[in-house]
């Protein structure tokens, strides 16, 4: 009984030889890993649709270019790196660029503000108009509030594999037949990478061999798009509640 409620409630540490180093999609190498699983050049991360919302690129775990969001597979925000404690920002509305500035009063806590419009002056050169029709927009300030913040969330595959794909794949496999509901728990770390897969007893009705089975089988995942917000990505716990999925 007691190694059956350990296997309840934990789970199993994720095998990082399922972890792929790079992402095809539309036939180009995206979002490289290194030996090390750090995160190596350009990464693009999408929505569920798979429309493109961010794209970067990072040296050894840290991003390095300015943080580019997208709208409709357009640039539309664009976050530069931070030096101290500020920030600035380009913004795209109704087709005109406008430049602000952020400024991390704490952890959790920033302040916005709308300096004015950008007008290029050259390549490396470009100066910033007042136009308090801008400044002093409370629509502006609220899109930029909703960029600034905005999150991307964790997709398996980034989008290059549908879930359901892999489910019917494993499953279709397994010496189990499920015909159940099944709630997971996938530990993703800063790059993706699967640590951890619960089958939490909380949620689930499942037996000892069901609950081995479940763990070989999730074992063979690759790994995710990351939890992006706020110009990095973060640890992240997804939930997942295949319901009827697996009944083909």
């Amino acid at each position: 009984m007691k190694h059956y409620l350990l296997f309840l409630l934990l789970l199993f540490s994720y095998s990082e030889s399922y972890s792929q180093k790079e992402i095809s999609k539309n036939g180009q190498k995206i979002n490289k890993l290194d030996k090390k699983n750090k995160k190596q050049g350009s990464w693009f991360f999408f929505n569920k649709i798979g429309d493109l919302e961010v794209s970067c690129y990072y040296k050894n775990d840290s991003i390095v270019t300015p943080v580019v969001y997208y709208k409709n597979n357009d640039s539309i925000f664009v976050r530069y790196q931070k030096v101290e404690k500020s920030e600035v920002f380009l913004l795209k509305i109704s087709g005109n660029w406008i430049v602000g500035n952020i400024d991390t009063t704490s952890a959790d806590s920033t302040k916005i503000e709308i300096l004015g419009r950008y007008i290029k002056i050259r390549k490396d050169l470009f100066d910033i108009k007042d136009d308090e029709s801008i400044t002093n927009s409370l629509t502006v300030k609220k899109e930029a509030e909703y960029w600034v913040n905005k999150e991307i969330q964790p997709i398996y595959m980034f989008g290059t594999e549908a879930l359901r794909d892999f489910y019917y794949r494993t499953f279709s496999s397994s010496r189990i037949v499920f015909n159940k509901s099944i709630v997971i728990e996938i530990s993703l770390n800063e790059s993706g990478i699967i640590e951890n897969v619960a089958f939490p007893g909380k949620y689930n009705n499942l037996n000892i061999d069901e609950l081995s089975e479940l763990s070989y089988l999730f074992s063979r995942m690759e790994r995710w798009q990351p939890f992006f917000s706020r110009n990095k990505t973060s640890k992240y716990i997804v939930h997942l509640d295949t319901g009827t999925t697996l009944r083909y």
